[in-house]
């Protein structure tokens, strides 16, 4: 399934469109920067350069179906990149995905992370035929947490083997 043409949203307040090239040091401070990063592993690019081979591989992995990243925007200044959501490791069966997101600390706290995750729920479930949408998120990280319970996910007994310290929470259609 290719996710490349045709999947950019528009919500109340927001863009959801592909990543471009312009977005490049707003992605390199959002996966550097040690407040976003707080409860993420994740390796963090050491130059620009590295950036563009990220925004490249998910423009490819859009295009080969293995997953969607949108970058998100405010609908009046759409070029401007203030976090992202994903859905992506999709099962075999395509009927599950994983929910993931972060955001600009200077947007937090405005509903901009939820109005983005409740359209990208409905997109899985609608567009994609999902049967469940998955977020792994750190025990501490009180606002993930609280943002996940907000748009009606559900804490799991599921583990995540590769970091003992996240919980898994689930929402299904």
């Amino acid at each position: 399934m290719d996710f490349s043409e045709g999947y950019d949203i528009y919500t109340e307040r927001l863009l959801l469109r592909s990543p471009h090239i312009n977005d490049r040091e707003k992605i390199f401070f959002m996966r550097t920067d040690s407040s976003v990063n707080q409860f993420i592993k994740r390796e963090k690019p050491r130059s620009l350069s590295e950036v563009d081979v990220f925004i490249n591989d998910r423009l490819v992995d859009r295009k080969e179906g293995h997953s969607i990243y949108w970058a998100i925007a405010l609908k009046n200044s759409p070029d401007i990149y203030i976090g992202a959501i994903t859905l992506w490791n999709f099962s075999k069966n395509r009927h599950i995905a994983e929910l993931g997101y972060d955001l600009h600390p200077s947007y937090q706290g405005k509903g901009i992370m939820s109005e983005a995750i409740d359209t990208i729920v409905q997109f899985g479930f609608t567009r994609l035929q999902l049967q469940k949408i998955e977020a792994y998120t750190h025990y501490d990280n009180k606002a993930s947490l609280a943002l996940l319970e907000k748009n009606l996910f559900t804490i799991t007994d599921k583990k995540d083997p590769d970091f003992p310290t996240n919980v898994v929470y689930q929402r299904t259609v």
